[in-house]
């Protein structure tokens, strides 16, 4: 079958094949296609504009368009009534350009279809309190590698938003509480390598549909307190790893994850581990805590009274990491 080429304005090329999309990002056809992407027969077309400095959109753009690549560009702001045209869109890729406001992004236009955007690796610093309400089917959000210092969601603004939000990388001194309380079917969250300096109570209470939270990679994280994780039911996997001065995490930190499976605690500054913490989550099956300078004395009790208690336990503890699995009898 031959195939059918859109050349966009500036040098954005869409090749469609029956079951086959290739696009190319050059005003002409190389030696060899780069790469291509194999899809169903009813192929969902894929425009790839990056790395063109462009500084607008590119026109026209086919409007049965599906993904819209404009990833390392010069785009500072958006013609939100050209993607308002393209009534399939669902994947549109704006990181590494030089947005520093969202309301250049979103404006007043609806892209009502659209379910995962990126904008990592741009200047943003805030996100204001109507952020992205006019993206009203949005399920993934990335944010990482921006300036974020506070955000503010509006109040209905994400209820779809259930896979994923990053704000990986940025300068948030807090956990955004308030934010992430409006965005209440989310199941994965990432605030790695963010400035926050403690987990308070409750900052992250009745996220009820969270499954997987990653709180890596802070330099100036020093204590997670009493409560800070609570209520969490489908939560099963929790990452606090390489935080330099965290050492202290309160004996009841944890609380009401009946369903937490793994909890990663490694490349720390934990002295202590408080045994309630472990006694505290029944579906535990892997600890990681290699790479801390815990007190013998007590390492060895809590994973004592642990074993004797549990049924499961998969654990890592010095500085290397080796598959233990320890399977005991509860006492009757």
């Amino acid at each position: 079958m031959r195939p059918v080429l859109v050349l966009l304005q500036s040098h954005c090329l869409l090749s469609m094949f029956a079951g086959v999309c290739v696009p190319v990002v050059v005003g002409s056809l190389p030696p060899a296609l780069p790469w291509h992407v194999s899809c169903p027969v009813r192929c969902a077309p894929t425009v790839d504009c990056n790395d063109l400095l462009l500084t607008k959109l590119p026109l026209p753009i086919p409007p049965d368009t599906h993904t819209l690549r404009l990833q390392s560009n010069l785009l500072s702001a958006l013609d939100t009534a050209v993607l308002h045209g393209l009534p399939n869109l669902t994947d549109l890729d704006l990181s590494q350009n030089r947005f520093s406001h969202v309301r250049t992004i979103t404006q007043s236009y609806s892209i009502p279809s659209l379910l995962s955007l990126h904008l990592e690796e741009n200047h943003l610093g805030h996100l204001p309190e109507d952020s992205f309400s006019t993206l009203p089917a949005l399920q993934e959000l990335f944010l990482s590698h921006n300036n974020l210092r506070s955000i503010a969601l509006p109040e209905r603004g994400f209820v779809a938003l259930k896979s994923l939000l990053s704000f990986y990388d940025n300068l948030l001194t807090k956990v955004p509480t308030q934010a992430l309380r409006r965005v209440p079917g989310l199941k994965f969250l990432d605030l790695n390598k963010n400035h926050i300096k403690m987990i308070e109570t409750g900052d992250f209470q009745d996220m009820v549909h969270l499954k997987e939270l990653g709180l890596n990679n802070m330099e100036e994280l020093v204590s997670i307190e009493r409560a800070a994780l609570k209520n969490l039911p489908e939560l099963t996997k929790l990452e606090i790893t390489n935080n330099p001065r965290l050492s202290y995490i309160h004996p009841q930190a944890f609380l009401q994850l009946s369903r937490l499976e793994s909890l990663m605690l490694n490349s720390n500054s934990l002295s202590a581990l408080h045994q309630h913490i472990m006694f505290s989550l029944p579906s535990l099956q892997e600890v990681s805590l290699h790479s801390n300078p815990l007190r013998c004395d007590s390492i060895y009790n809590t994973i004592k009274s642990f074993f004797i208690d549990s049924t499961l336990l998969l654990i890592s503890i010095f500085n290397y990491k080796p598959d233990v699995k320890v399977t005991t009898s509860k006492r009757s």
